[in-house]
């Protein structure tokens, strides 16, 4: 039956009345229990501890608390448990490898992964958007800003802006041409930012809108930044985008705050 049961893992049980159940991979981690496969068992609950905190279902969270309480009892205690492996994130040139729970994921460099580079480095800390644009651009300055800058983009830089989506089509062209999925979702992701800024620069008639703060634009343009990434890891490895889309905040001030339960200690590293 459990291998039967075994491909649902990451999937949730309910009943035809309705009755919510929880993730499968719980009841998969109980019967390792029960056969006394302490390893599986804590690994099938850890599974399911993910995809609860992804889908912020308290009830659930407890009950897993209390699952594992149980194994406690019934797992051998070692002479001397050594501390969790951290989780690393590190850059590697064009690349960012990040290592979970002994598993590898690799991302091309971009402005979302260098928000959340930012923010797994200082867990519980508030970073203000705009700091996170700052920092990411090696710039300076206080998180105030005035509320009407003028032009949106000014007619030079709209034309810098156009002529970059057109490097940056015939960039997708050839990183589709070497199958490289990764350089692809990276400059999609650059086009998407370009044309976000083009649509909001320009109104009716092809008026120029006048600018928002400075801030509300950083708020945007970090929030779909490190969204993307997510789901972009997620892609790779849905535990891993789990964890990381339940404890990482964005808005006007963004965090990575841990779950307190279950903290994930992460090692960023940058060259």
């Amino acid at each position: 039956m459990e291998r039967l049961l075994r491909p649902f893992a990451d999937r949730v049980v309910t009943s035809p009345h309705a009755i919510f159940g929880g993730p499968m991979a719980r009841f998969l981690g109980l019967v390792a229990v029960c056969r006394g496969d302490v390893e599986a068992a804590s690994a099938d609950l850890e599974r399911a501890r993910a995809i609860a905190r992804g889908m912020n279902a308290r009830l659930v969270l407890e009950t897993l608390d209390r699952d594992e309480e149980r194994l406690g009892a019934v797992a051998p205690a070692p002479a001397s448990a050594p501390a969790p492996a951290p989780a690393v994130l590190r850059r590697e040139g064009d690349v960012w490898l990040l290592r979970y729970e002994g598993r590898m994921v690799r991302l091309r460099d971009g402005k979302g992964i260098r928000y959340l580079a930012a923010l797994l480095a200082s867990p519980g800390d508030e970073i203000h958007a705009l700091d996170l644009v700052r920092l990411e651009t090696r710039t300076t300055g206080s998180v105030l800003a005035a509320g009407d800058a003028g032009p949106v983009l000014d007619a030079e830089a709209k034309t810098a802006y156009r002529r970059r989506v057109a490097e940056l089509r015939e960039e997708l062209e050839e990183a589709e041409r070497f199958n490289d999925p990764e350089r692809a979702a990276a400059l999609r992701e650059e086009m998407e930012a370009i044309a976000s800024e083009l649509s909001g620069a320009v109104g009716l008639g092809g008026r120029d809108r006048r600018a928002a703060s400075e801030a509300e634009r950083a708020r945007i343009n970090v929030t779909r930044a490190i969204r993307s990434t997510l789901k972009r890891i997620s892609d790779h490895d849905e535990p891993l985008g789990l964890e990381l889309t339940a404890t990482v905040r964005t808005g006007n001030f963004c965090a990575h705050e841990p779950d307190a339960r279950h903290p994930v200690r992460w090692k960023v590293e940058q060259s």
